[in-house]
């Protein structure tokens, strides 16, 4: 067929079609309002309000000089000068919260711990400069603020103390770099204890929303749009369905901590716990028989409400706990001035004591370091500035058992330099909160960093 013929025959099949109705009907309008659903209004209501975090990583390599070692320590550790090192940015993504009008974002410490500086951006299109108010490792939680000059859109916080079990949540994050996804799912758990990297974590939400490398840092958000999670963990292969968030009751009370003082601070009981033997548990299994009372600080809390060494620890605060470690975090998660009860144990008897917790100056630190570990140690001056020394071990404790002694040089507390007594004392106060003491001890020319459980 030539091609005018084909074209005309063309032009007559479709005027037929269209003369017979066989063109397809106009677009529906649809009703909004049955689609505008509490999710819906939820997402619209504080979407604007959820970040990207992005965080940069300067990486230094040093290049080798050409020319000939000028000292030992260039020979051994390579040029140190400036001009022969290459330096790299690696970004990192992460998801955050805007949690107040002048700009205080809430995201998980894993998401900015490695970070040089950081950018936030914005539903709107617009990238911040924010720099860090505070950190804490142990609840895996930090503070940016925005470097903004006008009030952000934020999220309300609710209160993770009234959720339901099978409530709708909806998560909002930063998955793969796929900016402000929205998933939904329910509360699969409450009060959840979960093991991750060998560590166990505990008292966290639980949900099947899903959850994504990038979500971290992100909200958990309840039905009418209130902040009542920050979403931070999953469990790798195993984590179609699973996902975990700190509650924000927790949340709330550490990113206020960091940005009063910078710092999180928490009360003190003064009692150390151990975890008794389960009945017939293996070798290779970690049950606990239960939580019992090891010693207790003199004029402690503790002391003062009638605790005693040898007491079983039903529960705290209604909480029974199901091993010493879990103790600890109960009694660490407890704000200056709170309220503890604990339901004892005592020779067939129950007992209910009450106290309240304090705290813990850096002074009382560096006794509790002596009591726990069993050091003492003194300050003084050496070739190029001062130093930390061990001046005492106590026979059978826990630092003599490691093989510290005394004139060892204690160099750093939980990976932070000291060099004077006040430096230690203040390092040490810092670290009961994540429960553990880890101090870096020279010998001559060798150092070994050395771990001890710090309640």
């Amino acid at each position: 067929m030539r091609p005018a013929a084909a074209a005309a025959a063309f032009l007559y099949l479709a005027a037929a079609l269209s003369a017979r109705g066989a063109a397809l009907p106009p677009a529906e309008e649809s009703p909004v309002s049955p689609r505008r659903t509490p999710v819906v209004l939820a997402v619209e209501k504080v979407r604007g309000a959820v970040v990207n975090v992005a965080a940069e990583e300067l990486v230094r390599i040093r290049v080798p000089s050409q020319r000939a070692p000028q000292s030992l320590g260039e020979l051994f550790f390579g040029e140190l000068h400036p001009r022969f090192r290459k330096g790299y940015q690696v970004t990192s993504l992460g998801s955050g919260v805007i949690v107040s009008p002048d700009g205080y974002v809430l995201t998980n410490n894993h998401v900015v711990e490695r970070g040089a500086r950081f950018r936030v951006g914005l539903l709107d299109g617009r990238e911040l400069i924010a720099k860090v108010v505070g950190t804490d490792a142990s609840s895996d939680l930090a503070v940016l603020k925005l470097d903004a000059k006008e009030r952000l859109p934020y999220v309300p916080m609710g209160r993770s103390g009234e959720l339901l079990t099978g409530e709708t949540v909806i998560a909002i994050g930063n998955p793969f770099g796929l900016a402000h996804t929205v998933t939904t799912g329910v509360v699969s758990a409450l009060h959840r204890n979960f093991k991750a990297d060998d560590r166990t974590l505990f008292d966290f939400i639980q949900t099947d929303a899903s959850i994504n490398p990038g979500n971290s840092g992100g909200p958990l958000l309840d039905i009418t749009g209130r902040l009542i999670g920050v979403n931070t963990a999953i469990l790798g292969e195993r984590s179609a369905g699973i996902g975990f968030a700190i509650p924000i009751d927790r949340a709330r009370r550490v990113a206020e901590d960091l940005i009063t003082h910078g710092e999180v601070r928490e009360g003190y009981l003064g009692m150390a716990v151990r975890d008794l033997p389960a009945k017939n548990a293996t070798e290779d299994e970690e049950a606990s028989g239960g939580v019992q009372v090891s010693d207790v600080d003199p004029g402690s809390p503790a002391a003062r409400a009638g605790v005693q060494r040898g007491d079983r620890i039903e529960s705290v605060n209604g909480y029974a706990p199901r091993s010493a470690e879990e103790f600890r975090f109960r009694v660490r998660d407890l704000d200056i001035g709170a309220a503890a009860r604990l339901e004892l144990t005592r020779g067939g008897k129950r007992l209910d004591l009450s106290m309240t917790a304090v705290e813990l100056s850096p002074e009382e630190a560096v006794e509790l370091v002596r009591r726990r570990v069993g050091l003492s140690v003194g300050e003084e001056r050496v070739q190029g500035g001062r130093v930390v020394v061990v001046r005492q071990v106590a026979s059978g404790s826990a630092g003599a058992e490691a093989g510290i002694e005394p004139g060892d040089w204690v160099r750093e507390v939980n990976s932070a330099e000291v060099s004077t007594v006040s430096e230690f004392e203040r390092a040490a106060a810092r670290a009961r909160r994540g429960g553990q003491l880890v101090l870096l001890v020279q010998r001559g020319y060798a150092a070994e960093r050395i771990a001890f459980d710090f309640e």
